[in-house]
């Protein structure tokens, strides 16, 4: 009985010994594929771009085709071993299975969609090219997906949000000037300096260019624009950062610290989730607004179903993303669209939504929500109520009020200056509140233009250069010092003159801590400021004092607003607006607090002083 009982026992520690190797083997194996699997889609990415951008659209690329089959054949392969090895460890897979069964789309699209496609004579270059966007656009899809461990393993090792942010918009810049320098992407070619400076403004949503977008980018090069101006602004991060999570099933504490810093939250447990909503809701915003500028054009205007379908995603995608591009040579004072006044309207609602932040439209939205239900119980004689907290509303509320205080003002400002200008040419009365409405809209970091900015009255040009440089909310897309930085500095003077030692705002103290950040972040942005006109005035003095410093406060705050002068500053010039667009896109205070080192909790105080003024 003893020897059977050694037995057993020596039978069940060699089955946890195999046990142990096994896992260990799987474990070993699964990393393995993580790296090589990545490896190969890098390879698939690069024919990828080549093929884009070197080859003819509507050729059959055989030799292309080839090596992506073979690659992709080899992908399916080492993804079907990996699915395998992790059902062994009893992990969850749904997100491989999905990947996986895409891989298969995307491999069945290789082998019989294009070959026979691009064979046959009667098939046209917009459906070939459908296929092929369908082809590639999963090739990078799961390309990004794939490196999402890299990301992980990026936010475990460097938690520092601000360098994060800094190094992902500066990262998508040098690949944007990357793929702009492709001959696909422009007609007769475009040097080095103004590829980057195009890929800033696009990554930055500034909108300022050295070279027309609609004359000098092939269609290939204004997708190219888009997709820079939809990742930069939303922020790359954001997109990688939900990918991450989708493939993870889960976010680590580093990763979700990481993302709460930047995404401006206050709570760390819905942190991923808010990212799922960011992307949502932009996209839901951009979907619409699509479809309402597309029904508002003349088909005349356009020689293509195809081209009008194009414009009228990438105004909208555009104007959400205060971004300010247009595909168009003067934008939408073109003779086609500059009297079409609901698709002004529509443009700067669009503008309006994506400069209020994420943060505020979701508050907004349970605000209205909240009010609405209790206005149904009250009317059906339920008892009950739902309350909405209002000092989670306080960032909202000032943010709106400074909003409409702004377009109240730029509107009557409009009016009161343009009369005799740039609103001569609209002679109807709705023409000219539309045309001041738009006026009042695009300079908190919209960028489009409706008149002939150089045709603006200085008085006017004055009024702009003060709401460029407020520009849009916390936790936008758009630029500035920020409505509620502007509205704090406010409240903090009214309280001064009064004689208080305190900032209060709708019944709310407002913290010393807030109010120091606002003074600094204003104070940071002006030295920003003239820092970067005296630069440009070594070189560019002939332009004027005026044009130069309403460059500057275009590029600061990201709006893409120019008297003219973009294209004809010299190369020196042209880097200190790009330092400058980066610069305000990122913010000056993120910028140094990734980089300068952080001091510990001060366990002592200095007697206080008082100084004169």
């Amino acid at each position: 009985m003893d020897k059977l009982l050694l037995l057993l026992r020596w039978v069940t520690r060699k089955a946890k010994a195999s046990k142990f190797v096994l896992e260990g083997f799987n474990v070993k194996a699964v990393q393995i594929l993580n790296w090589a699997i990545p490896g190969l889609l890098l390879v698939c990415f690069a024919l990828v771009i080549y093929d884009f951008g070197f080859k003819e659209f509507r050729g059959n690329s055989t030799s292309i085709n080839l090596w992506l089959t073979v690659l992709l054949d080899l992908v399916v392969v080492l993804m079907a071993g990996r699915l395998v090895l992790e059902l062994f460890a009893r992990k969850k897979v749904w997100t491989r299975l999905f990947t996986l069964a895409g891989w298969l789309f995307l491999v069945f699209l290789t082998l019989y969609v294009l070959p026979e496609k691009a064979s046959m004579p009667n098939t046209d270059t917009n459906t070939f090219l459908f296929y092929k966007f369908l082809l590639y656009g999963g090739i990078v899809l799961v390309f990004i997906t794939e490196f999402s461990h890299f990301l992980q393993l990026l936010y475990f090792k460097t938690f520092n949000p601000g360098l994060l942010l800094a190094g992902s918009f500066a990262f998508l810049i040098v690949c944007g000037a990357f793929l702009l320098k492709l001959p696909n992407a422009t007609y007769n070619g475009i040097s080095t300096l103004d590829a980057l400076f195009t890929s800033t403004s696009a990554v930055c949503v500034t909108g300022l260019t050295v070279v027309n977008t609609a004359a000098h980018f092939t269609p290939f090069g204004h997708l190219i624009i888009l997709l820079l101006f939809q990742l930069g602004g939303l922020g790359i991060m954001t997109f990688a950062g939900m990918l991450a999570y989708a493939v993870a099933g889960q976010a680590s504490i580093r990763t979700q610290l990481a993302f709460k810093d930047m995404m401006d939250s206050k709570k760390i447990n819905n942190v991923m989730h808010f990212l799922y909503q960011v992307v949502f809701v932009t996209l839901l915003f951009e979907a619409i607004g699509a479809v309402l500028v597309y029904f508002s054009l003349d088909d005349a205007a356009f020689v293509r179903r195809l081209d009008k379908v194009f414009f009228s995603v990438f105004h909208a995608v555009s104007a959400f993303c205060n971004a300010g591009f247009s595909t168009v040579p003067a934008g939408l004072h073109e003779p086609a669209f500059k009297f079409n006044y609901s698709l002004h309207v529509f443009i700067a609602v669009l503008i309006i939504l994506g400069s209020l932040g994420f943060p505020i439209v979701f508050n907004l939205y349970k605000y209205l929500r909240v009010k609405v239900i209790n206005f149904v119980r009250r009317f059906t004689g339920n008892s009950q109520r739902e309350h909405f907290p209002g000092l989670s509303f306080i960032n909202g509320k000032l943010a709106l009020i400074v909003s409409a205080v702004l377009l109240i003002v730029g509107f009557v400002a409009y009016i009161l200056f343009e009369q005799y200008a740039t609103l001569r040419e609209h002679p109807t009365i709705m023409g000219k509140v539309v045309t001041a409405f738009f006026g009042s809209v695009t300079p908190r970091s919209g960028g489009f233009n409706t008149v002939d900015i150089t045709g603006l009255t200085l008085p006017m040009v004055m009024v702009y250069l003060l709401l460029m440089y407020i520009g849009a909310s916390p936790g936008s897309t758009g630029g500035g010092i920020k409505t509620t930085t502007a509205g704090l500095a406010f409240l903090n003077m009214v309280a001064v003159i009064r004689g208080r030692d305190r900032t209060h705002f709708l019944k709310s103290e407002i913290s010393h801590q807030s109010v120091r950040r606002a003074f600094a972040i204003i104070i940071l942005s002006l030295l920003c400021l003239g820092v970067a006109v005296f630069l440009i005035s070594l070189n560019d003095s002939d332009k004027g004092l005026i044009s130069i410093a309403f460059e500057v406060f275009s590029a600061f705050s990201t709006t893409g607003l120019s008297l003219g002068i973009t294209p004809h500053l010299s190369p020196y010039s042209k880097v200190v607006i790009i330092i400058t667009m980066f610069v305000g896109r990122i913010g000056m205070i993120t910028l140094l607090v990734a980089f300068v080192k952080q001091s510990k909790q001060l366990y002592y105080r200095y007697p206080k002083e008082d100084i004169a003024f």
